[in-house]
């Protein structure tokens, strides 16, 4: 059953929980009301945190927008980053509970699109065989990240070899040049 949205009930509620579990963290973690400076009977609050709580609540919502949109299959900081408009450094050194939640959404989520959405007796068949094309997508993207890391091990390995055999040609370009028709001078020790 879908919304008047088009989005699942139990993907609302997802978000709402994240939602309120986000506005929770800002509050505890000193967002603006907790960093706020008491001076007589107003508060006040820098420029930077200004932004920085903004940052962070463009972060959340582009967190939320991502669930709804694409399910927690395609998190990522990269992802996030482009939704909310900011850099990824940002999110890397600023709001690094926003990670925290995108990995505990990430590790909590059902990809909702893979359920059968109003079956009664769904068809196993095309739920095995579902689950089977979700584990090969996994499965392709290490292997691609293997191959990745073994290339990268055998540049090493190459340019190992090369810097030796570099080092091995200045040793002999160091060393003494006798010059034709001379002999070397024996040292007596």
């Amino acid at each position: 059953m879908l919304s008047c949205f088009g989005i699942l009930p139990s993907t609302m509620k997802a978000v709402n929980s994240l939602k309120s579990a986000s506005w929770n963290a800002i509050e505890s973690s000193g967002g603006w009301l907790g960093r706020a400076i008491v001076s007589g009977d107003k508060m006040s609050i820098t420029p930077q945190q200004k932004r920085r709580d903004a940052t962070a609540q463009r972060l959340r919502a582009a967190l939320a927008r991502l669930l709804a949109r694409e399910g927690s299959a395609k998190l990522s900081v990269a992802a996030l980053a482009r939704e909310a408009g900011v850099g990824r450094n940002a999110i890397y050194v600023k709001h690094r509970d926003v990670i925290a939640e995108l990995l505990q959404t990430a590790s909590h989520q059902i990809d909702f699109a893979a359920i059968p959405k109003a079956a009664p007796d769904p068809n196993w068949h095309a739920v095995a065989a579902e689950l089977r094309e979700q584990v090969r997508r996994l499965a392709t993207e290490n292997a691609r990240l293997l191959k990745r890391a073994q290339d990268a091990e055998l540049a090493i390995e190459r340019i190992e070899r090369r810097a030796a055999k570099l080092d091995a040609e200045l040793r002999a370009l160091r060393s003494p040049v006798h010059l034709h028709g001379t002999t070397p001078i024996a040292r007596n020790a």
